[in-house]
């Protein structure tokens, strides 16, 4: 029987080049704990056929274990230098840490880790970050994501690459394979106690679960792999045809994407669901602290009758249902502040907040108005004379809408016309007096129209940078 030593360098590599982890001559930091698995992966890259890349050995202390932690560093700085490689140290007090913001050690840790390790990535310019993640490791978390609920995202397990450009090249080697690989060596490695200790789940999992699971399936680990690996497989396919509905269905907008509702019902629920999670996936780098609470949530507000409905999620991502658009965003907008009155004393040309702008001209009243563009408006400055005031919307208002008999709520109007509620105070009101005139590009009096009778008429022109307050599109405005 070939030994292991020998072949799985060869192993590994194939992985290596299979998922495009990095190139021969890349530069790679290796994430050195001391123990069996992160020492196998040191040995290993460093005797893959066909690849040379420049290591860089990264360890952190802990603070957890007292004269172990020290011991497991001592022994990490010993195996940088046998290797000839630069190492990297760092102690962190990872339960001052996780007092300080509240979390579980192994989310302190973790987090921690993932700071140190990206800090170096960037600073050494390397390609990647190499963790020692293995098969046993894979099942572990799948069956830790199970029992905590996930779907079928949360049970593809562990990437070999993901969005932070960490890689896991020995998930295809089991932990028995890694022992029997060091001990072919002649090679030692610190065992960590915290690795018995059963406070842990994922512990729990290793020495309490799968001792009893393997009663009734000798390769329940390796089937949960192969499980994982075939829903990576399909999950990839659905994220495809996620971005597909997302390159139809949305555009940015500003800080984010507005998305037309009626095209994300189209889609069947498995669909919509990775939609959702490709868009916060975009939005927050990754889907940390997202789960399927807040997909269904989503799913909620897109299906709700509501013309109007807001949801708060992790991460400052805010999803706001605005008629037939449906937002999300990194960072909630503030409301435009309302702009102070303004007074119009006569014809001319006034700036208005917000890079809008209002012009008035007098000229001959046309013989026949006929249809006017939404930003043009015409009145009887004999029945609208000067001063004017120019404010923005307040409850009560209410406009003798030209065409129509009696008065209607402003509020109404905007209602009708779906001009989001963020919109509609920063959407100038033309007064006469006490008279509402004209609720800019929307809709004007007829108590100051042109009639048969006017000589003279007052051609008002609203410009606001070429944003119409029209129903809301894929393409509508973020507020």
């Amino acid at each position: 029987m070939t030994a292991i030593s020998t072949t799985l360098p060869s192993r590994v590599a194939r992985s290596i080049r299979e998922h495009g982890l990095f190139a021969p001559d890349d530069t790679v930091i290796v994430a050195l704990s001391g123990g069996a698995d992160s020492t196998a992966l040191l040995d290993l890259l460093s005797r893959l056929p066909g690849f040379s890349p420049r290591l860089v050995a990264a360890h952190l202390n802990h603070c957890l274990r007292g004269p172990e932690s020290d011991r497991d560093e001592e022994f990490v700085r010993s195996l940088a230098a046998r290797y000839r490689i630069p190492l990297e140290c760092r102690r962190v007090d990872v339960k001052a840490y996780s007092q300080r913001e509240r979390l579980n050690l192994e989310d302190a840790g973790r987090r921690a880790r993932i700071a140190f390790l990206g800090e170096l990535r960037q600073s050494w310019g390397a390609a990647a970050v190499a963790l020692a993640h293995h098969a046993d490791d894979q099942a572990e978390t799948i069956m830790m994501r199970l029992l905590r609920g996930a779907g079928p995202s949360g049970l593809t397990g562990m990437p070999y690459r993901n969005g932070r450009s960490f890689i896991r090249p020995l998930l295809e080697v089991g932990r028995e394979e890694l022992v029997a690989y060091l001990t072919e060596r002649g090679m030692t490695w610190c065992e960590d106690a915290s690795n018995r200790d059963t406070s842990f789940l994922r512990n729990r999992i290793r020495h309490e679960l799968f001792p009893l699971l393997k009663q009734y399936n000798p390769a329940i680990r390796e089937r949960l792999a192969t499980t994982a690996a075939v829903l990576a497989d399909e999950r990839h396919l659905l994220d495809q045809l996620a971005e597909n509905v997302a390159d139809r269905a949305c555009t940015p907008d500003g800080d984010g994407f507005a998305c037309a509702v009626a095209q994300l019902l189209e889609q069947p629920p498995a669909l919509r669901r990775s939609f959702f999670r490709l868009q916060l996936k975009r939005l927050a780098g990754n889907l940390d602290h997202f789960s399927n609470r807040h997909i269904a949530a989503l799913e909620h507000l897109l299906e709700s009758p509501r013309p109007h409905a807001a949801l708060n999620l992790p991460r400052d991502i805010t999803a706001l249902r605005e008629y037939d658009t449906l937002i999300l965003r990194r960072t909630p907008a503030l409301s435009p502040p309302a702009m102070g009155e303004l007074t119009i004393a006569g014809t001319g040309h006034y700036p208005l907040p917000g890079g809008a702008s209002l012009t008035l001209t007098l000229v001959p009243a046309p013989a026949d108005v006929g249809q006017l563009p939404a930003d043009t408006a015409l009145f009887d400055p004999d029945c609208a004379p000067f001063p004017w005031r120019v404010r923005t919307f307040r409850n009560g208002d209410r406009l003798a809408p030209f065409g129509m008999d009696g008065s209607k709520k402003v509020k109404e109007l905007f209602i009708d016309a779906k001009v989001p509620q963020a919109k509609r105070r920063s959407i100038p009101l033309i007064f006469c007096g006490d008279t509402l005139l004209w609720v800019c590009g929307l809709r004007t009096s007829r108590l100051a129209r042109i009639d048969d009778t006017s000589t003279r008429a007052i051609k008002a022109v609203f410009s606001d940078s070429g944003h119409r307050h029209e129903p809301a599109t894929p393409r509508a405005t973020v507020d």
